[in-house]
């Protein structure tokens, strides 16, 4: 979904941001608050002592681990805590703004007893790896780091894409391939509760779209996983989303407004009363391509215009005695209509010999309660409830040509979870937690195809409810400053079909030098079918039998090497090399190259019946990132992928899978200038070439002969587009005034207006192979005020 502006908009805006830099305010200064709490038992650290680099501004921390800092001026600020029992951290390169308090969280590590062979670091800052029990393939982000890069369209899935082993060459959607993976393969977690696909205009069983429904300003430190992650998560194959909200300002109440791609949006935080540390935060968010379109701008979707909006909210109630209690959720919905136009074949959302009808909905709401029973022990109990819902109709300008085409989908999946967490610090050295989550399943499902002699017959109608019962069990050992031991069981079982599997997951840490560290892990991880796969049927002897209702789980095992090196002036690199094998993928029971592997891309679910788990494949390949975090004005990051990812169907033979893109490189870069120490002005470029989509040769002159699309079935996945190339740029600009902050956005994509391939298909009234591009050059605008 794509907005074009002219030049004549663009000069307007241009020109209204060149007026508002005159304005230049005087020294402008923050209030910087934060709690500081034990890494390994999450609870508070009383007397640590906080300082803000190169000023004579401190604090001390108090009984619960909380300080407040006031007068700091606005800008880039570097954050260090220390106390005599633990390591020293610190934080560089904090944004502090005049229209909103920062608020951080640091986690600090207890300090171990150290023996004359052990290393002594100074001023270690642990990576969010260590803090999650992860050895390989964890990177830490937040709300900054959702805005940073250009291209990313303040969406958490298109900034991920720019991390290391992740390739999305899909400027339509956000789906995330990992390392050569269906996107199906990732599991989305927010405040530890599994949630349904995020995004607008999303369908059952996918984990992308392509308008994000997460809010980024409501993000807060989040852990993004890209193999062999730690036994906490489960059910899942490729990777993880492990998102959490930041809490509302306890302190003064503050509001945000916002308008750009994602739409129109306010925001409000602040606490209830002054007398309690109970504070609320609300997000809503209101699409604006209909106000566009009004404008004359082109909204890249012809005469369909998307409609949708979403809220997010946390409620945080603190007690004295009863521990922390959280209310939290994010829900949405969208709808499009898309026309057909025989004329038009460039619209890629829709064919154009059809109209397209869609709407869905998504939801969750959770209570969570964290209590400590003393200072190394705590649990946390979630009760949740999530939802989603995708109504489809699609009807053929032409019934009699393709009767295929017309059909009618409703999909309802919610769920009922209950979980328990417990975590024991047993000393410096050890760390142990345990889980057990508890997922009652709801279903309901019609689908139905058009038949020309007696109109739309069900082949699916199935409404029940089913249970699936997980638990889990991970101990972090520190055998000295120099290893460290993650390990942990994860088992889960289905109630639908009696099927359950244990998984084990083990991972080293070993730093060789104070700067140079070596990792192994290994893992073995389990996913259940998209629910609406198994109640798929067979017409059998004038029935119908569910065929998929016995499939297994597919496993996944993956084993990470690799290397982490920090260098003088802040540059550091790691190179991690993988290798993953797929067992028990579904594939059909008769010889053919459909494999469930390759399932996840589209908007398709997958409608095939009679199903086995015999299915096969393979992921390997090497990771390099360099990276130097913003310091000195400036960032630079850079990740260079090499994979192969390759499958087996029923018939034996192994092709590539429709992910093998082969290669992503991404380089990444930005500078600020600040303006009288108070305004900042920013460029952000991105470069990304890709190996291109993988796609199936046609047959053409098959497809003559049927007047419908035909393809070579053994040379599945064989071909590949066009490399995939992007260019953008992003310019900032941001206004620090008494009492409120503005900023301004342009993001330039695709400058070099390359045209990106987006597929081929056969058109069989021309009787001709088409080729449809993905999005040229378009300008994204943002404008954000916090006061």
């Amino acid at each position: 979904m794509w907005i074009h502006y002219g030049p004549q908009k663009l000069a307007l805006v241009l020109m209204i941001i060149l007026v508002l830099t005159g304005r230049l305010a005087a020294q402008q200064t923050q209030t910087v608050r934060g709690t500081v709490v034990d890494q390994q038992s999450k609870k508070g650290i009383a007397a640590v002592s906080i300082h803000i680099t190169g000023t004579y501004l401190s604090a001390i921390t108090d009984s619960s681990g909380s300080f407040s800092i006031n007068k700091v001026p606005v800008g880039r600020i570097g954050i260090q805590a220390s106390h005599i029992g633990y390591e020293p951290a610190q934080l560089n390169n904090m944004v502090v703004e005049s229209g909103k308090e920062t608020y951080i969280t640091l986690e600090l590590l207890e300090k171990l007893v150290v023996t004359q062979d052990e290393i002594v670091v100074t001023g270690r800052r642990e990576s969010m790896a260590g803090q999650q029990m992860a050895t390989v393939s964890a990177t830490g982000f937040n709300a900054e780091d959702t805005r940073r890069f250009a291209g990313s369209r303040n969406d958490v899935a298109r900034m991920a894409s720019n991390f290391a082993g992740v390739n999305s060459v899909n400027d339509g959607r956000n789906d995330i391939i990992i390392r050569g993976n269906s996107p199906q393969g990732l599991l989305w977690r927010l405040e530890g509760v599994d949630i349904p696909n995020p995004n607008h205009f999303g369908s059952l069983g996918a984990t992308g779209g392509p308008v994000g429904m997460l809010n980024n300003n409501v993000i807060g430190q989040s852990v993004f996983y890209t193999g062999a992650f730690p036994a906490q998560f489960g059910n899942a194959t490729a990777g993880v989303f492990d998102l959490s909200l930041r809490k509302g300002n306890s302190n003064r109440h503050e509001f945000t407004g916002q308008v750009g791609f994602n739409g129109l949006e306010l925001g409000a935080e602040g606490p209830f009363s002054k007398n309690s540390k109970a504070s609320y935060l609300i997000y809503y968010r209101y699409s604006i391509p209909g106000l566009l379109k009004s404008l004359g701008v082109n909204v890249g979707t012809g005469a369909a215009v998307p409609t949708y909006q979403d809220i997010s909210f946390k409620v945080d109630l603190p007690t004295k005695k009863a521990g922390q209690f959280s209310l939290f959720g994010i829900g949405g919905n969208s709808k499009i209509d898309f026309k057909g136009e025989l004329k038009d074949t460039s619209n890629f959302y829709n064919d154009p010999y059809s109209n397209l009808y869609n709407s869905t909905k998504m939801g969750v709401a959770g209570l969570k309660h964290t209590y400590f029973f003393n200072n190394t022990t705590s649990y946390t109990f979630t009760l949740a409830a999530t939802g989603t819902n995708v109504t489809t109709r699609q009807d053929s300008l032409d019934a009699d040509r393709l009767p295929h085409k017309n059909y009618r989908q409703n999909g309802n999946e919610w769920r009922y979870m209950a979980s328990l967490v417990l975590n024991k610090k047993i000393s410096a050295r050890d760390r142990f937690t345990i889980g057990l989550i508890l997922d009652q399943l709801h279903y309901s499902y019609t689908d139905s195809l058009r038949d020309a002699d007696h109109g739309f017959i069900p082949v699916l109608e199935e409404k029940d409810h089913t249970e699936l019962l997980r638990g889990y069990a991970q101990w972090q050992h520190r055998f000295s400053n120099r290893l460290t031991l993650n390990t942990g069981v994860y088992g889960q079982y289905l109630a639908l079909n009696k099927k359950g599997v244990a998984e084990g997951r083990a991972g080293l840490r070993y730093a060789f030098t104070p700067g140079g560290t070596a990792t192994l892990a290994y893992g073995t991880h389990h996913q259940m079918q998209t629910l609406m796969t198994y109640f798929h049927e067979t017409p059998v002897n004038g029935s119908f039998v569910q065929t998929n209702r016995n499939l297994g789980f597919t496993q996944s095992n993956h084993i990470v090497a690799g290397w982490e090196q920090v260098l003088k002036a802040n540059w550091k690199y790691k190179l991690e090399a993988y290798t993953q094998l797929l067992n028990n993928i579904p594939v059909q029971t008769r010889p053919t190259d459909w494999s469930a592997v390759n399932l996840g891309a589209g908007y398709e679910t997958g409608l095939e019946d009679s199903l086995v788990n015999k299915g096969k494949g393979y992921n390997y390949g090497a990771e390099l990132t360099v990276e130097k975090p913003f310091a000195g004005g400036y960032y630079f990051l850079s990740t260079v992928s090499v994979f192969n990812s390759k499958y087996k169907g029923s018939n034996g033979g192994q092709h590539n899978t429709a992910f093998n893109g082969n290669y992503v490189v991404n380089a990444l870069g930005g500078k600020e200038w600040q303006l009288k120490g108070i305004h900042t002005i920013a460029v952000d470029m991105k470069l990304t070439a890709a190996g291109g989509k993988r796609y199936t040769p046609i047959n053409e002159a098959a497809s003559k002969q049927a007047n419908r699309v035909i393809y070579y079935e053994d040379r599945s996945f064989e071909l590949r587009t066009k490399a995939y190339f992007r260019m953008d740029i992003k310019l900032t600009y941001r206004m620090n005034s008494k009492g409120y902050m503005q900023e301004f956005f342009i993001d330039f994509q695709n400058v070099t207006n390359h045209k990106n391939v987006f597929n081929q298909w056969y058109d069989s009234r021309s009787a001709s192979i088409r080729t449809q591009n993905q999005l040229g050059f378009w300008p994204n605008f943002n404008y954000r005020i916090q006061f």
